[in-house]
């Protein structure tokens, strides 16, 4: 009787449910997850022999990358109904091309080693996966790479500024990439960030629909870029 009431409900699950676990959950999760094994092989190998500042600085943000990496696999794994989106194609093509942009940046042809500017760049980059993570912490099962809204984060980061896991991806890619870019990589880089400042506008126009009462009242107080603590406490 039981495994007959499970059947009877999951065969009464609409199309929409299923698409959605597909798409939205588990081939996001499985995808991430490619990352999340990279990641974990760096941590391993970077455990082996540490000596110098550089080496530990280098552990810190691979370790940081694979929270970020681990982080993503389950939140888009447990990520909550969405409530607002904006699905237009443009938006869509958008969103994941710039995504991906930073990804590719480091395999472009054009680039060298600038090792003068290897250390800055590590101190950057950790910076802006700590800046990152700590978003990340705190958007949980809201995260999302198309403008969607489910419920609105004003705590933590989210109390300094209104998009800072986007402001600490782009840290992080101007870090990783800053003392080895080419002229290509440069221009992926650009596209990236310019990518980056145009979800935050289609996201904040799901938010301001999705949550009229709230969301304006939120916005006035809290800067859209940079963390500015006097305006988010005034």
């Amino acid at each position: 009787m039981i495994t007959a009431g499970v059947e009877d409900k999951v065969s009464k699950r609409p199309a929409a449910y299923w698409r959605d676990l597909l798409f939205s959950r588990l081939l996001p999760a499985l995808f991430f997850s490619i990352f999340l094994a990279r990641q974990l092989l760096f941590v391993l190998g970077g455990l082996q022999s540490p000596r110098t500042v550089s080496d530990y600085l280098f552990l810190l943000q691979q370790c940081l990358a694979l929270a970020y990496f681990t982080m993503l696999v389950v939140l888009y794994s447990v990520r909550l109904p969405k409530r607002g989106t904006d699905q237009r194609l443009g938006v869509v093509f958008i969103a994941f091309t710039g995504t991906f942009s930073v990804i590719l940046a480091g395999f472009l042809p054009g680039g060298g080693r600038r090792d003068w500017l290897v250390l800055p760049a590590d101190i950057i980059a950790t910076i802006g996966l700590a800046y990152s993570v700590w978003g990340l912490a705190y958007l949980r099962r809201s995260f999302s790479i198309i403008p969607e809204a489910r419920r609105l984060v004003t705590g933590g980061p989210y109390s300094l500024s209104r998009h800072p896991v986007y402001l600490g991806e782009v840290i992080t890619a101007v870090g990783i990439n800053l003392a080895t870019a080419g002229w290509l990589g440069t221009l992926a880089i650009i596209y990236f960030i310019a990518c980056e400042l145009l979800r935050i506008r289609w996201e904040e126009g799901v938010l301001s629909r999705t949550f009229p009462g709230e969301y304006p009242e939120y916005a006035r107080r809290v800067p859209r870029y940079a963390p500015n603590p006097l305006k988010a406490r005034s």
